[in-house]
């Protein structure tokens, strides 16, 4: 039986704070030990909530203690290669937010320094951890609804209003829609799909006048093998919310209080300083979106929601319901109810939990991520070319552990 997991988290900007809350579910297999920022107001902040734990200025320091088994990588996407490479090579498993990095280059070096390293390492922050998701792969899987023929994703919300540094609007240091958005839908329709994806037609547009540097908006379609095609399609303006179309009902998985998009938003002339973003996060509202604007904390909890998507079948059609997922076939519309499920970080902690005691690769592993980047990185560069491109990382599709 694998050993309880000590985890260090490099990075407590607002990831880690979506992440740390829930590793406390999971305390008979992973505790928290460790964190690392190079600010040393974060790091106070971060050991004044979870007392006892270390806290080092560096992540270097970080992946060479022996007080840490795990590393959490949650610093700037810029960094994510350098600081998963860094901890493999010190012998520690890596789990590491999306995206995987910036570049398939930089892909390629975490996976040959987790193998060199014998560590495992564990894509992190992905919406396919949903059990609605889960439970529309079981019936894809089943075979009732024959083949998937057809898949469209899409959604709205509110990104480029958010409290943003000007490194977190910048397409070419790996931040921006595509990027820090675009994983979670090409993980979603990758996993439902049960196929590999070939090819990529994209456009991603740059509408903001506030952040020249990144795109507001993609659309791609993609080919997956015996020509299935599947559409993504994106807008991060903060205008509408996809939630209007989900009962309500966002990502945190309850009724939003402004879902109908009816109360305006602050939207903001020029990126904000790292300060004034650390504000954000030390008044509890990362996101930016006020009292007003944020989950109803007192609504009934239902299943998250990440946009809308459509599974289309030779038999029949699946979507997410408030409750979990709507079948529709020749008998009509039936339901299948979900239950909760674990919150972010404790799904991917206790994948890897359970992959180091059967002795496997992780579900969402390093491969994975890998394919997952390559998709978005051609969809910014068929943008560029105005061409589709063709996809040679793509991997066979993962099914979750039974946990």
């Amino acid at each position: 039986m694998a050993e309880k997991l000590r985890l260090g988290i490099a990075g407590v900007g607002i990831a880690a704070t979506q992440v740390l809350p829930h590793i406390g579910k999971i305390a008979d297999k992973v505790t928290l030990t460790a964190v690392a920022d190079r600010r040393p107001e974060a790091c106070a902040a971060t050991a004044e909530k979870y007392p006892g734990i270390k806290s080092f200025d560096s992540v270097e320091k970080l992946c060479q203690s022996n007080l840490v088994d795990v590393v959490w990588v949650s610093t700037p996407n810029e960094y994510h290669a350098e600081h998963a490479v860094l901890a493999a090579t010190n012998g520690k498993h890596v789990v590491c937010e999306k995206p995987m990095a910036v570049t398939l280059a930089e892909c390629n070096a975490i996976i040959e320094a987790a193998e060199a390293n014998k560590v495992r390492y564990v894509q992190g922050h992905s919406k396919i951890y949903y059990e609605p998701l889960r439970r529309m792969r079981e019936v894809i899987k089943s075979g009732s609804l024959g083949r998937v023929t057809q898949i469209n994703s899409w959604n709205y919300n509110d990104w480029m209003i958010r409290p943003l540094t000007e490194t977190e609007v910048k397409t070419d240091m790996g931040t921006g829609p595509v990027f820090r958005q675009g994983p979670h839908q090409v993980d979603i329709v990758r996993y439902l799909a049960g196929s590999k994806a070939t090819s990529v037609r994209g456009a991603a547009g740059r509408w903001e006048p506030a952040y020249p540097e990144t795109e507001t908006d993609y659309s791609a379609f993609l080919l997956f093998e015996e020509t299935m095609p599947v559409t993504l399609s994106f807008n991060a303006h903060g205008y509408f919310e996809a939630s209007e179309l989900t009962w309500g009902i966002g990502e945190g998985g309850r009724r939003m209080l402004n879902a109908d998009s009816a109360l305006p938003r602050e939207r903001r002339t020029k990126p904000m300083s790292a300060e004034e973003k650390f504000a954000f996060q030390r008044r509890g509202d990362p996101l930016g979106r006020q009292p007003l604007n944020g989950d109803d904390k007192g609504a009934l909890p239902r299943q998250p929601f990440f946009g809308i998507t459509v599974v289309s079948c030779e038999r029949g059609v699946l979507r997410q319901s408030p409750d979990g997922v709507y079948v529709y076939d020749k008998d009509g519309r039936r339901e299948i109810r979900c239950g909760g499920g674990f919150n972010r970080g404790a799904a991917e902690l206790l994948e890897l939990h359970a992959a180091l005691e059967q002795n496997r690769q992780p579900f969402l592993d390093a491969a994975w991520g890998r394919a997952t980047l390559e998709v978005c990185v051609a969809i910014l560069e068929s943008s560029k070319q105005r061409k589709e491109v063709a996809l040679k990382y793509q991997t066979q599709n993962q099914d979750l552990a039974g946990w």
